[in-house]
């Protein structure tokens, strides 16, 4: 599957097979950022949501059978469930794409003032150590 997007900025188009796809993507020409539109955003969320509440009936199903014998059974059930979720984004972007057709948009990421850049540096060498 690829998506053919055009850029907001120069029109030269660009192609993303599925493993690129994301919400915020960046044209190889000019640069311009874009991210997927409101209405595409919309979407997505719903895909997610029905992709999490199948998610969790599927563990409920299973914490329905566990007797106190099949722990192991419900700790597997668990431990699949949080390899979905860390994956489930990109998944959820997949199905929306291939159901709806993902739209892109063009924004402007939101620059940090020098104070607020500054106040980040700090936060990072504080976890670090290196700044008291």
């Amino acid at each position: 599957m690829t998506k053919i997007v055009k850029c907001a900025r120069c029109g030269k188009e660009m192609h993303f097979t599925g493993k690129q796809i994301q919400e915020t993507v960046a044209c190889d020409h000019c640069h311009q950022q874009m991210k997927i539109s409101e209405k595409s955003g919309k979407r997505f969320r719903t895909v997610r949501y029905f992709f999490m509440l199948l998610v969790c009936i599927i563990i409920a199903l299973g914490m329905h059978s566990v007797t106190q014998n099949n722990y192991l059974i419900l700790l597997a059930m668990l431990s699949v469930a949080l390899l979905l979720a860390n994956f489930s984004d990109h998944w959820c972007l997949l199905l929306t794409e291939k159901i709806f057709h993902l739209e892109y948009e063009a924004y402007q990421p939101v620059e940090l003032s020098k104070k607020e850049k500054r106040k980040q540096i700090q936060k990072k060498k504080q976890k670090k150590g290196l700044f008291r």
